[in-house]
């Protein structure tokens, strides 16, 4: 019997989803708005943070394309541990952290879940003095710049 991989897992990106929601509280954000969080709190440089959790490989440009169903399948694993409120309104589907989602987030001591904490509030910081619909905004050409590049070195 294998043991089931943990990295690149819903799992992971759950847990992770919590530790951005935490650091975000009260604000609730859509899927989209989550994968762009989820890419950048691991690759931080790349909206212009200092340090990055994990490494500034070229091949990254090519992660957040694939994030978004595993985000949406570790949503689905932290509102079943009732880490995560799942809210319906005007806006559609949209996450927030719970009551309960800071002293969980405090049990994550790793390493690894401290880097992550760090980096989040350092999104934090960056939303709250951009403003956030142009700290999103800002996002979202980062990864819309990576995908014309990407392409554009596919191209004959």
């Amino acid at each position: 019997m294998t043991d089931p991989a943990l990295f690149n897992s819903p799992l992971e990106a759950g847990l992770r989803t919590v530790i951005i929601l935490d650091a975000f509280a009260p604000a609730s954000f859509d899927i989209g708005e989550l994968s762009l969080l989820d890419y950048y709190v691991v690759h931080a440089t790349d909206a212009g943070a200092d340090e990055s959790v994990h490494p500034d490989l070229e091949a990254r440009a090519g992660e957040y394309f694939v994030r978004r169903s595993l985000i949406q399948e570790g949503l689905s694993l932290m509102v079943g541990c009732f880490l995560v409120d799942e809210m319906h309104d005007e806006r559609g589907i949209s996450y927030r952290s719970r009551d309960m989602t800071s002293a969980f987030v405090d049990l994550m001591g790793s390493h690894y879940n401290n880097r992550l904490k760090k980096s989040c509030h350092w999104l934090v910081r960056k939303a709250a003095d951009d403003g956030l619909e142009t700290f999103f905004s800002n996002l979202r050409a980062g990864i819309e710049r990576w995908q014309h590049e990407v392409v554009g070195e596919r191209a004959p």
